[in-house]
Formats: structure tokens, C-alpha cells, sequence
């Protein structure tokens, strides 16, 4: 005879893969409560969310990865896509906002990288390498801003949602 322990509720930062299936749809209800309260002053744990929502949506009964985000988190999937591949490149250990990633996003935007090549004003220091994480290279501000010069369309297609910046 096997004995079963009721542990209770799961905590939101449980992960699905330590808790047992039967638990799932409580594990996602308090993950839910969880971001509803938190996001506002900190995404630290966005990343997680996300990539265990691409584990764990087809037992879960969702079409998608995407469909727990919108419908099993009640979040915007491309807001949240954007703002995990922000978090991916930029500090991660200090409480940032939701609100705070969207804003820092749009202004990435806005702000114009100059044409390719050409004279540069040299109190801009030396070029962006791939590295240069702070500046450019591969953080998403500056691949925001290279997408919006370069190529708009394709910026304009990851914002409606049919391109995603997340990693699968």
C-alpha cells in the first residue's frame, strides 16, 4: 500500500518537472497569482516561467507555449517574448518591472542608430563589437534599434506575433 502525502498548495516558484502531474493545474493557478502580484516590480522570474511553459503545454492541454502564456498566465505572449529576450541580455539579479522592461524596449526603439559605416563621432568610443553587451553587440536594445533601421517590417512582424525572439 503506497501513502500518498498532501503537501498542499504548490508554490509558485515550484518548478512542473519536481512536482507531480496531478498538481500541475494548481502549480500554473499559483504561478498565475504569482505574476499578477509580482511583475509590476520584478520579472525575475519571467525567464523560468517561460521556458518551462514550453515544456509542459501539451499535458497541460494547450495548443501552444503561447496559449499558457495568454491564457494559463493572462499575459501578452509577445509582451512577455519581448521582455524575456531583454531579461536574457541585461541584469537579471536586480527587480525589474514589467512595465519598466516595456518602456526601456520602446525607447530602444526610438532611438536611432546611425547608417552603416561612415565617419563616427569620436566621443562615441569605439565601435560595437558582438561582445559589447552594455552598448550593443547582442543585448536586444541594440538588436531593436539595428531591426528598426535596417529592417522594419521584420520588427513590425515580432510585434504582431508572427516572429518571436524566444528560443526553443
Amino acid at each position: 500500500m503506497a501513502v500518498v502525502i498532501d503537501s498542499g498548495v504548490p508554490a509558485p516558484t515550484d518548478r512542473f518537472s519536481q512536482t507531480p502531474p496531478a498538481r500541475w493545474h494548481d502549480l500554473l493557478l499559483a504561478k498565475r497569482q504569482f505574476l499578477e502580484r509580482e511583475l509590476e516590480y520584478s520579472c525575475r522570474c519571467l525567464i523560468e516561467f517561460v521556458e518551462e511553459a514550453g515544456d509542459v503545454w501539451e499535458a497541460l492541454d494547450f495548443s501552444s507555449a503561447e496559449e499558457i502564456i495568454r491564457e494559463g498566465y493572462e499575459l501578452d505572449p509577445i509582451e512577455i517574448d519581448l521582455a524575456v529576450a531583454w531579461l536574457k541580455h541585461n541584469e537579471q539579479d536586480v527587480a525589474i518591472g514589467l512595465g519598466e522592461i516595456t518602456a526601456k524596449i520602446a525607447a530602444a526603439k526610438d532611438q536611432l542608430l546611425a547608417g552603416h559605416g561612415g565617419k563616427r563621432d569620436p566621443s562615441e568610443g569605439s565601435q560595437v563589437d558582438n561582445v559589447n553587451l552594455t552598448k550593443g553587440g547582442n543585448s536586444t536594445d541594440y538588436t531593436l534599434r539595428r531591426l528598426a533601421r535596417d529592417c522594419p517590417e521584420m520588427l513590425d512582424r515580432i510585434e504582431s506575433g508572427e516572429l518571436s525572439f524566444r528560443d526553443r
